[in-house]
């Protein structure tokens, strides 16, 4: 690094050194001459003198390039940053660039690799995105044997430091494991540069950096000796496979046994650890060495295919392993031959014997369409027109056959017909089969090569139709419950949409279990079909083998080594290493095919996503909800603070000044002094109620005990309490002549009406007439606190329910309002079912209703 800065100093460069690590060496003390040093800083800790990279220096003086060495070293604990790398960081973000130093120990993702070879846990490490997104990384690569050479000879640390990192650390075996390491990450790291500008540009061709092994695979049994053989080979190279299975429109109709044996070569492949990849189109070596190109693959593993083309050209026909070389002149193609070519051969004959399995309905659709063509050519006759139309007529239909059927012999066979009833209906002479003009003899043979090879060219490109409309469909689908999931509120929301689209996905039962308290949860389950519901997998065995996913974080039943025989196949969802739940998907009709398996990871995959928003939002939530809890709680104390201290003094001064002289005071004065202190604490012990009656209601502790009440005695009795204290207010109760009882809490009815009360008293003057209206209607009992006072302004007329509200500011430091009296009176009267509201005529008026009937749940 410094002999570099050296180079970069001479080029002009703005260098300087910010921390080198010196251990004493002469050699390195040596380059450091002849560069700006900004110096250390110097921190005692524990009586120890600490030297650490002083970065507010570094940022002050700015310049082009530092040098900072030891990037896995841990800070001071004065430091800003606990880490130098996070030192470094700020660096980069003030425009400075950066050279540093690393052992190839310090990176966090081989610190469990480093540990089992030395044995010694490396505690300072960096994370690896700091490696990654380093521009430049160059390799010191020294052999081992002159690295401990270097420590003898004292040139890296001192004798004493020497001889404790022979006997533990720097061994020669580890040595040459570390040197392994470090060698194998750089080359990753630029495999991975390579692979990134390569791709970046549109360059799909393979640039053989790092193997990577492609194994081609289909239904054949063969393709089990091309896994193995794939795996052996990735193993031998250090590198990973992939197992590609191109899917046509004739390998669409694979009988179930060979759908079996494919899905069994699937999860081979993925039990060998190899990446399984489904490719879809006619040309088979195209789309292999296409997607060989994509992925940089160096080698292909392909099977003999030991089978003679049935066609009158097999002597030049070339098989797709001829294709594969002729395709490629950079991309290493192995062969593995076919050991079971007998049972190959007896598998291809059942495989063509399904080809022509032709049903009733398509002979008659064929019939109907060749008559409905030979009545329209007949017509097109009688009037004149040439033969050119006829022939195009019988073309046309033949290409409406291939339209209407599946395969090619129905359109091969109507070819044959069409120049038969040509032939017969229309040449010279006509309802014979003899040929009179010699013209003819081209024209049929090249009117049926014309017909069938249109035909076939049609029923194709219908194939490939129908195909890509499924594919397309499935795509639509998946962007359905993506669409779904993202719009889900909760998480049993999430996944009851998740198991009713994945269901009619797979057209199969689904189920799916939450973990919930560090247990599965009563699964949810969806059926594809209307009617019953299908109750296969509500049982006891299926239930443990979900258990058994949710414990071991892995996929079993149906499909799998682990409870192969269960009725489903399980997979757990997991978010950021936690299991949030286990997904399962009936197998009763046969194991998941690979298109099926496909779908059903990919919505897999999105449920636990959208499980995971959820978790976060409710976190969120919680986090929310004790951030305002704490706010309130400020603002409670502050509130207070001085609504305390103004009585409490007030009661302090008036007991204080009757002791030291009262009996100097007239018994006036003395009546007015304890008059004072009796309603400062009153108003103290209102205050108090208030605040405990308000913690009751956050912390949810507040039990409303109903019981039939007399309403006008909790009416009588509030105002009655009101008036010992406030006797230069009239207060007038208008209540019915019949007895009115009410299911509520009495206690907290009236502490509502004191409040109501005690707020009109407030914000009125004196001799100021208060009314309380007591009255029924529509079932419901409504209360009514009107004054004559000055009224609510309209502005804050909508926040004077909002807890510590007062008077129009949210925080009160006025002795006579905290702000809780009215939101106390809301949460009362909504606990009680009921509504409470404000409004101004002719003063103000509050009401509220207590339903007179305790509502049934």
């Amino acid at each position: 690094m410094l002999m570099e800065a050296h180079d970069m100093k001479k080029m002009g460069k703005d260098i300087v050194i910010g921390y080198i690590e010196p251990h004493a060496r002469p050699e390195t003390m040596a380059l450091v001459n002849g560069i700006e040093d900004i110096g250390v800083k110097v921190i005692e800790y524990k009586g120890i003198t600490l030297k650490e990279f002083d970065l507010d220096k570094a940022i002050a003086r700015k310049p082009q390039i530092i040098l900072v060495d030891e990037l896995a070293h841990t800070n001071a604990s004065t430091e800003r940053h606990r880490k130098r790398w996070q030192d470094i960081e700020e660096l980069l973000e003030a425009g400075i660039d950066v050279y540093t130093t690393l052992n190839v120990q310090h990176i966090e993702s081989l610190n469990d690799i480093v540990e089992s070879i030395t044995h010694i846990a490396v505690r300072e490490t960096i994370p690896d995105k700091v490696f990654d997104e380093a521009d430049k990384v160059e390799l010191i690569d020294i052999e081992p044997t002159e690295l401990l050479n270097r420590f003898s000879e004292g040139k890296v640390y001192s004798k004493e430091q020497t001889r404790k990192a022979f006997d533990n650390f720097f061994t020669k075996n580890n040595l040459f494991a570390l040197r392994e390491i470090a060698l194998r990450r750089t080359a990753d790291r630029v495999n991975y540069e390579v692979e990134s500008v390569r791709l970046a540009k549109g360059q799909v061709t393979v640039i053989p950096t790092s193997d990577v092994v492609l194994a081609c695979i289909s239904s054949s049994p063969s393709s089990l000796r091309v896994i193995r053989t794939a795996t052996r080979m990735a193993e031998a190279h250090h590198s990973k496979w992939i197992a590609l299975y191109v899917e046509t429109t004739k390998s669409q109709n694979l009988s179930k046994e060979d759908r079996e044996r494919l899905n069994s070569h699937f999860n081979l492949a993925e039990q060998l650890g190899g990446e399984v990849v489904t490719a879809y189109g006619d040309n088979t070596v195209e789309q292999i060495i296409q997607y060989a190109k994509f992925r940089n693959a160096t080698k292909i593993i392909i099977g003999k295919n030991h089978k003679k083309p049935n066609n009158l050209f097999h002597f030049y026909a070339k098989d797709i392993v001829d294709k594969l070389m002729e395709s490629n002149s950079y991309i290493d193609v192995y062969v593995v031959p076919n050991s079971s070519s007998d049972k190959q051969k007896k598998f291809n004959i059942k495989k063509n014997r399904q080809k022509f399995n032709i049903s009733s309905r398509e002979i008659l659709i064929s019939i109907f369409i060749m008559i409905i063509t030979t009545i329209i050519s007949l017509f097109i006759d009688y009037f004149g027109f040439s033969d050119a139309n006829v022939i195009m007529l019988f073309i046309l239909g033949v290409i409406i056959v291939n339209i209407k059927t599946r395969g090619y012999i129905l359109g091969f066979i109507c070819s044959i017909i069409s120049i038969f009833l040509f032939n017969y209906l229309f040449t010279e002479p006509r309802y014979s089969l003899e040929v009179y003009d010699k013209s003819n003899l081209a024209t049929f043979p090249i009117m049926l090569i014309v017909t069938f090879i249109i035909g076939t060219l049609t029923n194709k490109i219908q194939r490939e139709a129908i195909n890509s409309s499924q594919r397309e469909n499935r795509t639509r689908n998946l962007y359905r419950v993506s669409k779904k999931l993202l719009s889900a509120t909760g998480t049993v929301d999430v996944v009851g949409i998740g198991i009713k689209y994945l269901s009619r996905l797979l057209e199969k039962t689904v189920i799916c279990y939450l973990v919930q308290d560090n247990k599965l949860s009563t699964p949810f389950i969806y059926t594809a079909t209307r009617g019953e519901k299908d109750r296969t997998l509500l049982n006891k065995d299926e239930e443990a083998v979900a258990h058994w996913t949710f414990l071991n974080d892995k996929e079993s039943g149906a499909g799998t080594n682990t409870f192969h025989g269960a009725k489903a196949y399980y997979m757990p969802l997991k978010s950021h290493g936690k299991i949030l739940g286990v997904l399962g998907v009936s197998c009763v009709n046969g194991s998941l095919e690979p298109e099926q398996k496909y779908v059903f990871e990919t919505v897999a995959s999105q449920i636990y996503i959208a499980l995971d928003r959820e978790i976060l939002a409710e976190t969120q939530k919680k986090s929310s909800l004790e951030i305002e809890s704490e706010r309130l709680r400020s603002n409670l104390l502050r509130s207070i603070s001085h609504d305390l201290r103004s009585p409490l003094a007030g009661i302090k001064g008036s007991v204080s000044t009757i002791i030291e002289t009262g009996e100097f005071l007239s018994e006036k004065t003395k009546g007015e002094l304890l008059q004072s202190v009796y309603e400062d604490t009153e108003w103290l012990i209102r205050l108090v109620e208030n605040l405990l009656s308000m913690t009751r209601l956050d912390g949810g502790g507040l039990k409303i005990k109903k019981e039939m009440e007399i309403v006008e005695e909790v009416v009588y009795e509030a105002v009655q309490r009101t008036s010992k204290h406030f006797k230069e207010h009239k207060i007038k109760v208008m209540v019915p002549d019949e007895v009115i009882m009410v299911p509520m809490d009495g206690s907290l009815i009236e502490q509502v009406l004191l409040n109501l009360l005690d707020n009109a008293i407030k914000f009125t003057p004196k001799d100021s007439l208060i009314e309380i209206k007591v009255y029924e209607e529509n079932n419901n009992i409504m209360f009514e606190v009107i004054d004559n006072g000055p009224g609510i302004a309209e502005d804050i007329l909508p926040h004077i329910f909002d807890i510590f509200f007062t008077d129009g500011y949210k925080i009160s430091d006025s002795r006579r309002g905290v702000g809780l009296g009215l939101a106390i009176c809301k949460s009362i009267v909504e606990a009680h079912g009921g509504e409470i509201c404000a409004y101004n005529e002719n003063g103000a008026v509050f009401k509220f209703n207590i339903p007179k009937e305790e509502e049934k749940l």
